[in-house]
């Protein structure tokens, strides 16, 4: 028996939805499976035509709109994007079938355009037939086969979620990143950056009077001063400053994550996630290069292993032992500190934000407060950081700290990894460039045993 327009209809959209199935499982889609799929899509929107045609003949156009909404046609697309031009806010229209989808894509079109000939037929004789990638909203699962899954309930498949709302920074947790804030702010286009550090200074100056004899007089006094010179020599007392010239390579921070295709492509969010996951891992690892960096190998030579830095031990109270850092700072380096860091579990201790009077009160802290509140102590902006080493507080003229940028942060994504091309992985890489360096060693003052 022959089949009506309408089953023969059916059957198509039914074989089109196979071959896609088909598609999708083996991974590809291959210049046979578009030619398929051209054919079906010609006939399937030429048996519409007509059914819709004898359904207005016979006065049933309703009864045919429905029918192939059910198939997943929209019949009425003109008709809303016309109420949407007179002012209405007609419902967003669905999705066409797979074919319909296909043949009105500007990829398909643009196709056509290079390779069919006269009549839209693309000759047997053509070969090197490649289309660009045909991305079609709705359909993304044919076009890629696209660790981090996007199929998987409990990897990237739990963020392709209807309305599922997370934001980046609760899912990645962030620790606060203020250190490099502090710092002296550079550029470089070399690898290698040499600069000027000070080792250090003396000051010999000295009131002087007028000679009165030719010999030579000796000068007396200890550092600071006051000095003082044999009278009547006349002898100009002679000062200090010693520098050296240091050398620092340009170091590479970088990690990177792999990721399927189709978890990068289909879950938006996945990809944004691990885009600021690495580069939240970059700013971590720069701000414990600063602080704390080995000056091994690829290590920046941090500030905390900088050769002459000052430290002080706790006499008394932490609160005082605080002073006695910018005590010395102030002396020894003739700087003036500008901030305070440590670690949160010294920070947040007896010894500090919970220190109280012998009544009871609260000395920094204030419980109707938040504890970010507090933004100084003793005039010096505190950082709190699990990069600082616990038991250890940093106390310097950071200004005396420079980062020089030779690249900074950026993501770059690649399938030129192992294997990866052949699987449809990709690899997410973060990748920095940078240079550090303290000018003057006695501008910093680490405390110890807070």
């Amino acid at each position: 028996m022959k089949k009506t327009k309408r089953e023969q209809l059916e059957t198509l959209v039914h074989d089109m939805q196979a071959l896609a199935d088909n598609c999708d499982a083996k991974g590809e889609f291959s210049a046979e499976d578009r030619e398929r799929m051209v054919k079906m899509t010609t006939d399937a929107k030429s048996l519409k035509d007509n059914i819709k045609v004898e359904a207005e003949a016979a006065g049933s156009l309703a009864d045919a709109k429905s029918f192939l909404s059910a198939l997943g046609a929209n019949p009425d697309a003109d008709e809303a994007t016309k109420i949407a031009g007179k002012g209405g806010s007609p419902a967003p229209a669905r999705a066409a079938s797979l074919g319909h989808a296909f043949t009105e894509s500007d990829a398909y079109k643009n196709f056509l355009d290079r390779y069919a000939g006269q009549g839209g037929v693309i000759a047997s004789s053509t070969k090197g037939i490649q289309s660009s990638p045909m991305q079609m909203p709705g359909f993304k699962g044919l076009m890629t086969k696209d660790l981090i899954t996007g199929s998987s309930a409990t990897s990237a498949g739990a963020l392709t979620a209807n309305d599922r709302y997370a934001t980046i920074t609760d899912l990645i947790g962030e620790r606060e990143l203020t250190v490099r804030d502090l710092c002296t702010q550079g550029t470089t286009t070399s690898d290698t950056v040499e600069f000027v550090r000070v080792t250090a200074k003396t000051n010999n100056a000295a009131p002087v009077a007028e000679a009165t004899t030719a010999a030579a007089g000796a000068i007396s006094g200890a550092s600071p001063g006051p000095y003082t010179v044999a009278a009547g020599s006349g002898t100009k007392p002679e000062s200090a400053l010693t520098l050296e010239v240091v050398s620092t390579t340009v170091k590479t921070l970088a990690h990177w994550i792999p990721i399927t295709k189709r978890a990068a492509s289909d879950a938006g969010q996945v990809r944004t996630l691990v885009d600021n996951f690495l580069r939240v891992g970059l700013a971590e690892v720069e701000e414990t290069q600063i602080l704390s960096g080995s000056g091994a190998g690829e290590n920046l030579t941090g500030i905390l292993n900088t050769a002459g830095i000052s430290t002080v031990g706790s006499a008394g109270t932490d609160l005082d032992a605080i002073v006695d850092g910018i005590r010395t700072v102030r002396v020894t380096g003739r700087r003036r500190p500008t901030a305070l860091v440590i670690h949160p579990n010294d920070w947040f201790s007896t010894g500090f934000l919970l220190a109280k009077d012998t009544a009871g009160n609260y000395i920094i802290g204030d419980p109707a407060q938040s504890v970010d509140s507090v933004p100084n102590l003793w005039g010096l902006k505190v950082v709190v950081t699990e990069a600082m080493p616990e038991n250890t507080a940093l106390v310097g003229d950071f200004r005396f700290a420079v980062v020089w940028d030779r690249e900074q942060a950026a993501i770059s994504v690649s399938d030129s990894h192992a294997d990866f091309f052949i699987r449809n992985l990709l690899a997410i890489l973060a990748e920095e460039r940078l240079a550090f360096g303290v000018l003057d060693a006695q501008a910093f003052c680490t405390v110890t045993a807070v």
